[in-house]
């Protein structure tokens, strides 16, 4: 069922935030967003998963429906087994001292026994590489480490939709390739995956899609070697892939190269 929103506006105070979004996102796509600072990204994610309107208030109007929940109607929790949001600063989002609690608390409120706990922080920590750090204290962490510490903890919640902000905004090379081989990983596994990025070569590798948000309303919507081709971009002020920027300078030289079939590669 995926996302459907229809109309969707908002304030803080009396400044709009978002203006009219009207958006779908079908199951199993891979969506990046992309957009200046200010333009309204992490409202827009906090719109997705019920914090805006339950927990954060302002003016909210419009209709934001994710696998056929309207978040007006559900509360943020029950909304948390549909869509998991992953935060740009982990630190907000760790409360246990250790890892494995901090995977199983999630999972202890959601009531399920301990067995089936017990399976499921396991299951995790396989997945993401991480088993080393079950029983670590989750201050002494590296910040590359609290990120994949904060996915394990959403990912076992086993949710249909995976929201990032910027995930990989204090990671080096190594850190972000990682971070994205375990998005695409689920990714072909059928979980939506939406992403909030400024890195944009690693959305023109891996979306299947690029949304451009610029002063509250996406103003772009495409395949990525659409969006990023776009010379609305620079005007924006988003960076253009460093493939597309060397194409353009090989193609007034009169060389054609397809950039895009090789970063996806």
């Amino acid at each position: 069922m995926g996302i459907k929103i229809r109309n969707l506006n908002f304030a803080y105070s009396e400044t709009p935030i978002l203006r009219n979004i009207n958006l779908d996102v079908n199951d199993g796509e891979f969506v990046g967003i992309v957009g200046p600072t200010g333009s309204g990204k992490t409202t827009f994610a906090l719109c997705l998963n019920g914090i805006i309107p339950h927990l954060i208030k302002g003016k909210f109007s419009g209709d934001v429906e994710v696998s056929g929940k309207n978040t007006k109607s559900f509360e943020v929790f029950d909304l948390a087994k549909s869509i998991g949001l992953i935060f740009q600063d982990p630190d907000s989002q760790i409360f246990s001292i250790t890892v494995e609690d901090e995977i199983a608390f999630g999972l202890e409120n959601m009531g399920l026994e301990k067995n089936e706990i017990k399976r499921r922080v396991d299951g995790v920590l396989n997945a993401l590489k991480i088993k080393d750090l079950k029983e670590k204290e989750t201050f002494a962490l590296s910040q590359g480490q609290k990120q994949k510490v904060c996915m394990a903890s959403v990912l076992a919640m086993d949710p249909e939709i995976l929201v990032l902000d910027e995930p990989t905004s204090q990671l080096d090379f190594r850190g972000t390739k990682e971070v994205y081989r375990i998005l695409k990983d689920m990714n072909k596994k059928g979980k939506t995956i939406i992403v909030i990025e400024h890195k944009v070569e690693w959305l023109l590798k891996y979306a299947d899609r690029i949304l451009v948000l610029d002063r509250g309303n996406f103003v772009l919507n495409g395949k990525p070697s659409e969006v990023f081709r776009n010379p609305k971009l620079e005007k924006i002020g988003i960076e253009i892939p460093k493939a597309f920027r060397i194409e353009k300078f090989l193609k007034k030289s009169g060389i054609k190269v397809d950039f895009e079939k090789l970063v996806r590669v």
